[in-house]
């Protein structure tokens, strides 16, 4: 039974669909159909966490997780996306367990605009009841205390030196990949290229890019809201519409049913990320040997 051979562990925001789509494009690469399983989330586990609108189906056996990959034909490739193992404690050690020599990418983003953008898919799809991101972001604490699910933990998502120290403590360092958010956004071609030789696949292969993947909007008008409540309702199916409809159309649709959300201050940025994220900034640096200081400023 095929197994995969390398996960991207998140971070969650930080643009692991847009990689999805592009490795699962590569002839030697294969991803499973659901791209993010959360099996080592949910292994064993009754969480019942809170969750404000619908709750999604869990993955919880070893049999169905590997079914994900049994339609692996001659890929070498074998992987999977599930951003929230970055951020809980036990999925290194169960993806240990159960697959050691795996090979793991990380995507991380800096923590306050991660946040940020957290915050926002949560309320777009109706699960975010507070209309104030700094007050949804301060209530982490109390909502922890009474078992509401991660995707609220807005502010601990983002401490990646004690997320990734996890995985480095397990893993040899030379079977884990560590790329920026603004690296995969602004040089795809470059980022690919690496992760396909961390992948053992041929690197000469390009990836269309411009298949744009879970773009943020805030609803706009009962068009937008329409769409909304049928996305996260599984009203409309689960497709690439990139494969049947004209780039043009794509964009079209999209702006009739969304408009760009208000982007967060810099001075909220510096704010909250001077509280809450420096000390764990500077210590990344050295773990993942990567400059971070314009995440400072």
């Amino acid at each position: 039974m095929p197994k995969p051979n390398f996960i991207i562990i998140g971070a969650m925001k930080a643009a692991t669909t847009s990689l999805y789509t592009y490795l699962k494009q590569h002839p030697d690469i294969f991803m499973s159909s659901v791209k993010e399983p959360m099996f080592f989330n949910n292994f064993n586990k009754e969480n019942n966490y809170v969750v404000k609108g619908r709750k999604t189906k869990k993955i919880t056996t070893l049999k169905r997780y590997y079914n994900l990959f049994n339609a692996v034909k001659n890929e070498t490739a074998i992987g999977e996306a599930s951003p929230a193992y970055i951020s809980d404690k036990n999925c290194p050690i169960l993806i240990k367990d159960h697959l050691p020599n795996i090979k793991i990418i990380a995507i991380l983003r800096q923590p306050v605009k991660r946040a940020y953008s957290n915050y926002l898919h949560a309320q777009r799809s109706g699960k975010e009841v507070i209309n104030d991101f700094e007050k949804a972001f301060n209530e982490e604490k109390g909502r922890i205390e009474k078992n509401w699910s991660p995707l609220y933990h807005y502010k601990s998502k983002g401490f990646y030196f004690k997320q990734l120290n996890r995985y480095y403590n397990l893993f040899p360092k030379e079977n884990i990949h560590i790329v920026l958010f603004e690296e995969i956004i602004k040089n795809p071609e470059t980022v690919s290229k690496k992760i396909f030789n961390f992948l053992n696949v041929t690197d000469s292969f390009i990836p269309d890019f411009s298949k744009k993947t879970n773009v943020s909007g805030v609803p706009k008008g009962i068009f937008g809201w329409i769409v909304m409540k049928s996305r996260y309702f599984n009203l409309i199916p689960n497709i690439e519409f990139s494969k049947y409809l004209p780039q043009a159309i794509i964009k079209f649709l999209f702006n009739s049913a969304y408009s760009k959300p208000k982007k967060i201050t810099d001075e909220m940025v510096k704010k909250l990320t001077n509280l809450h994220y420096k000390d764990d900034i500077l210590k990344l640096e050295k773990l993942i040997d990567k400059d971070l200081k314009h995440w400072l400023s």
